[in-house]
């Protein structure tokens, strides 16, 4: 799914990969324009957010979703984030920890009708969220087909 979802975006993006610190299933896709600094803790932190960037991924929960998941953010999170609107129905906004940070409960996508159609609509309506949110020129960024 990961695969499918990066292979719409003709911008820059990682690969999906492992990503180490809660061992995350992860894709991101870049914007090009450089995010506003903050001395992050770490140096591969401070690369990884040099630039604006919307990750998807999935894990196995932390001690605040305390359940697998499938997840997005955007840094730097813009305003009205959110107030995007998500999809599936299921899919919600949890600002806990203070950021909008998009999940999709892995239970209530694995027992739905039509689990792939359901995670694709999150990952792209997470995506548009932020991107729309944040000014990204979408057009420039689609797959065109013929």
């Amino acid at each position: 799914m990961f695969e499918d979802f990066r292979g719409k975006f003709i911008g820059k993006s990682t690969p999906v990969h492992l990503y180490w610190h809660h061992m995350d299933l992860v894709v991101t896709r870049f914007s090009g324009k450089v995010a506003p600094f903050k001395n992050w803790k770490t140096q591969s932190d401070r690369e990884a957010y040099s630039h604006e960037v919307i990750s998807v991924g999935f894990w196995a929960g932390d001690d605040n979703v305390r359940a697998p998941a499938f997840y997005s953010y955007t840094y730097p999170e813009p305003e009205g984030l959110a107030d995007q609107p998500l999809k599936p129905e299921k899919a919600i906004w949890n600002t806990s920890s203070g950021s909008a940070l998009a999940i999709l409960m892995y239970d209530d996508i694995r027992n739905s009708e039509n689990p792939e159609m359901g995670i694709m609509d999150f990952l792209d309506s997470a995506y548009m969220a932020g991107a729309m949110s944040a000014g990204w020129p979408i057009d420039s960024f689609e797959l065109k087909t013929r």
